[in-house]
């Protein structure tokens, strides 16, 4: 089931846009289920731990948008985020929580649907799963619940996240592990490190930040590279 979730603060926009999603040709609703929130206190107290796709007001008198997605990307930096708003001059700040689209109310009729089409696309992508041999036997892992491989002597040591492990070690070559999921959005930025770059939050010359806390070294030598595949 793939939930959406609506936060805005007038209550008549987040019922017009759950009515106006509902009727998208691209909308299932055995398959889908839309949620929203209008009271700044639930928005605030919502940990969107269920949430794949989330269309966020960015001015809701007191609450931030743009600081409330801050705070969500620590723990779903996979969320499809969607500011709705009226104030395209936030845009910027909208890198910063890897914002995947801006879509303004008064366009609200133009936008939504090729957004929302994409929207799914994407959330489709992140729910592949790929096959990793573990001790001789292939193991099916979610593509992302993997947050970095990190290369240690003969073994790969993937990172996960959501998953009933932390940590799982293979013995497929980083040049096999690449192979497989750069398809899925991952760069090797280090001849040790693979990162999923839906959870990178920064990729400098001099190291990676990730949404869920931490750095990686960063090669010299594919930076250029690199970083112009990021911000593709």
């Amino acid at each position: 089931m793939l939930n959406i979730l609506i936060c805005d603060d007038e209550p008549g926009f987040a019922a017009q846009l759950s009515q106006k999603i509902a009727v998208l040709p691209d909308y299932s609703p055995r398959a889908m289920q839309i949620r929203c929130l209008s009271n700044t206190e639930e928005i605030l107290r919502e940990d969107f731990s269920s949430c794949d796709i989330l269309f966020l007001d960015i001015d809701m008198g007191e609450v931030n948008g743009v600081d409330l997605a801050r705070k969500m990307r620590r723990t779903r930096p996979d969320v499809m985020l969607i500011f709705v708003t009226n104030f395209l001059e936030f845009a910027p700040e909208g890198y910063e929580v890897n914002a995947f689209r801006y879509l303004a109310k008064a366009e609200l009729e133009h936008r939504l649907p090729q957004y929302f089409s994409d929207a799914l696309a994407l959330c489709h992508a992140q729910q592949s799963e790929v096959d990793i041999i573990c001790l001789g036997e292939p193991v099916s892992i979610a593509v992302q619940s993997i947050i970095y491989v990190e290369s240690i002597g003969h073994e790969q040591h993937l990172h996960l996240r959501g998953a009933s492990k932390e940590l799982l070690l293979t013995r497929m070559t980083m040049a096999q592990l690449e192979k497989l999921l750069a398809p899925h959005g991952f760069l090797r930025i280090h001849r040790s490190f693979l990162v999923n770059m839906s959870c990178l939050q920064q990729l400098q010359s001099t190291g990676a930040e990730l949404t869920t806390g931490g750095s990686l070294p960063v090669g010299a030598r594919s930076y250029r590279e690199n970083k112009r595949k990021f911000v593709n």
